[in-house]
């Protein structure tokens, strides 16, 4: 109601508008507009400023400011996170192996540009990740760094819009501190698979993991079934859960859907669980 009072005084002129109902709309001497509404004060300096001002809170502007502050994930994790993406600069645990590399995998398919950084974790197990779609050819591996862990993250923050750490030796707060900051200032994100001794924005896990495929002595792992969840900080302090086959009978991850008990021989109940994509 506000935007359409001040863009038609803008349009057509008008000084003043709503005399002695909120929103009151006044023109201001130079050339703004002056809104009350509710308590609440604002002033626009002109039309061109007052269109900026209404892009601004657009839901095309603000939709802007969160892809440019995040990178895209694989679509069966996106209900996971705030906004459905994994956002740049910061710092997410995800303590389970296969959610981490899922994690990993949707900026790096997302963009021919982006490279990946896999630091400290020689047995991380690059054939899951190619599978869940991580590109070999764009992923750079630092098996043992040594003390100079937050050293190599620093730099290669530099390269890699990605990062995978497992940290291989304790951390020290300064230096701690120095490789945060450098995220912050990269927009790199760090996916760590342990507790990480600093400041986290999101943390994700898995529990309830079951496999399907195997009968009474014969048959393969073909599948696993978790409930992921992720909680954290700001908007992710309401956790989110997720049932996913990850990996799926394919190697990658998909949504899954929980079918009602049925029975089994013998007496129980078992529950069975459906790919939904």
């Amino acid at each position: 109601m506000v935007v359409e009072l001040v863009e038609r005084l803008a349009d057509k002129g008008e000084d003043v508008v709503c005399g002695g109902h909120p929103p009151n709309v006044a023109r201001t001497s130079d050339g703004g507009y002056r809104v009350a509404w509710g308590g609440v004060g604002l002033v626009f300096g002109g039309v061109g400023r007052f269109r900026r001002c209404r892009w601004e809170t657009s839901p095309a502007a603000r939709l802007a400011r969160v892809e440019a502050a995040s990178r895209p994930v694989l679509s069966a994790l996106e209900r996971l996170l705030p906004d459905g993406r994994l956002p740049k600069g910061v710092v997410v645990e995800v303590l389970d192996a296969g959610q981490l590399l899922a994690m990993a995998a949707g900026p790096a398919a997302a963009s021919d540009l982006l490279w990946t950084a896999i630091i400290g974790w020689p047995d991380a197990g690059l054939a899951a990740a190619r599978a869940y779609g991580l590109p070999w050819e764009r992923t750079l591996l630092a098996d043992d760094p040594g003390d100079h862990w937050t050293e190599v993250a620093s730099v290669l923050a530099d390269a890699c819009g990605t990062i995978i750490l497992r940290p291989t030796t304790p951390a020290v707060p300064r230096q701690l501190a120095r490789l945060e900051q450098r995220l912050r200032t990269t927009g790199a994100t760090l996916l760590t698979p342990t507790p990480w001794p600093g400041t986290t924005e999101l943390r994700l896990t898995v529990s309830d993991a079951a496999w399907s495929g195997l009968g009474d002595g014969y048959g393969a792992l073909e599948s696993r079934t978790v409930t992921a969840r992720c909680t954290g900080r700001g908007r992710a302090a309401r956790p989110r859960e997720a049932l996913l086959q990850l990996p799926d009978e394919y190697g990658g991850v998909s949504t899954a859907v929980a079918v009602p008990a049925v029975a089994r021989p013998g007496g129980g109940k078992s529950v069975a669980v459906a790919a939904a994509g």
